[in-house]
């Protein structure tokens, strides 16, 4: 499949699969950072050591809760770009797929979820507590303590038995991150999509999945038409780095089997490349390269959530039947607001303006 031939029909429903989590965010020195072992620009999972962090992070005035991780970040974006909570209710359908604990973290996830115009298929775990991070913040950069409870355990029982909601969608997103403790789950969801002829979507999460977990992330990419990652994250797939975009590109599109699956990069200030591998050719087809307009340090809030805002806002015009560059334009502006708000969050006044 050429360049020239790819396939633009879209989805109007889409349910995807992740860790439903509670940001718990608050500024932070670097001496505190040392003291619970965290690093900037990093995600870590929570143990005996840095436990105390969130703690710490709860007894300060300033300390915001957000609704957040990947998934539920992305899903919100495209909510919010569709008007889901206005106009648009009716036509397009957004779910999370995932699991909570039944206590006051689980209430702020349903709320931001249900204001959004995302829907909540969310099983409640008994005796188990929603899944949280602790966001740090320092001079713009953040450090990230990851503590995955309740969405562990979300059961292949609960799918079994709202299958039939399931798989009315369109479209499906498998969150990288939820592949560790959930593959089975996962696989079978995708499998089944396909069996149905529908859309599977990966997102790639970040590079210690993909190099702790390359086997599981290979599998379900093999399965996926949409593949999104970072440069970074890309680098560790194609088990390359500092080579350049198309080098890069083509040693990971070698890494899976022959199909006809777009692979959308982002690579911050740098832009996105969207591309597709041509096997008639044997070589990338570069589709499109999209560059986002210039931010100033100055406005920058937190980087928390700017890659999740891009592939809302991608997804929200990709759901329109779109061009791919009207996707990626709509990508970087969701991700610029977001750069200048705590979280993924949007203010009232937030408007963007697509154009065609």
């Amino acid at each position: 499949m050429s360049a020239s031939s790819v396939d633009l029909s879209r989805f109007h429903s889409i349910i995807a699969i992740g860790n439903p989590i509670v940001d718990i965010s608050a500024e932070i020195d670097s001496e505190s950072l040392q003291k619970y072992e965290l690093k900037w620009g990093e995600t870590v999972f929570a143990n005996e050591k840095n436990y105390g962090f969130y703690e710490f992070l709860e007894k300060k005035p300033e300390v915001t809760y957000i609704p957040g991780g990947s998934i539920q970040n992305t899903l919100r974006t495209a909510s919010w770009c569709l008007g889901m909570e206005e106009e648009n209710k009716d036509k397009y359908s957004i779910t999370m797929l995932g699991a909570t604990g039944n206590d006051g973290y689980k209430d702020k996830i349903m709320e931001a979820l249900k204001s959004s115009g995302v829907k909540p298929l969310l099983q409640s775990i008994p005796d188990m507590s929603t899944s949280r991070c602790g966001v740090g913040i320092f001079q713009k950069e953040r450090s990230l303590l990851t503590e995955i409870r309740a969405s562990n355990c979300l059961t292949d029982e609960f799918v079994k038995e709202h299958e039939e909601e399931i798989y009315a969608n369109d479209a499906l997103i498998i969150e990288g991150y939820f592949l560790q403790e959930k593959f089975d789950l996962c696989k079978n969801l995708c499998t089944e999509f396909k069996k149905r002829n529908k859309v599977v979507i990966l997102t790639l999460s970040a590079v210690f999945m993909v190099k702790v977990h390359f086997d599981k992330i290979k599998d379900i990419a093999n399965l996926s038409d949409i593949v999104v990652s970072n440069m970074e994250e890309m680098e560790a797939f194609a088990g390359t780095e500092g080579e350049g975009y198309k080098v890069v590109l083509e040693k990971a599109f070698k890494k899976l089997e022959k199909g006809d699956r777009l692979f959308v990069v982002t690579d911050g200030g740098k832009g996105v490349v969207v591309s597709q591998y041509n096997y008639e050719k044997d070589m990338v087809d570069f589709i499109m390269q999209s560059f986002p307009e210039p931010i100033k340090t100055e406005e920058i809030v937190d980087l928390n959530g700017a890659g999740d805002s891009f592939l809302g806002g991608f997804l929200s015009q990709y759901m329109k039947g779109r061009s791919l560059n009207a996707c990626c334009r709509a990508g970087n502006k969701a991700s610029h607001i977001i750069l200048k708000s705590v979280g993924c969050t949007f203010k009232k006044d937030d408007k963007i303006e697509f154009g065609k």
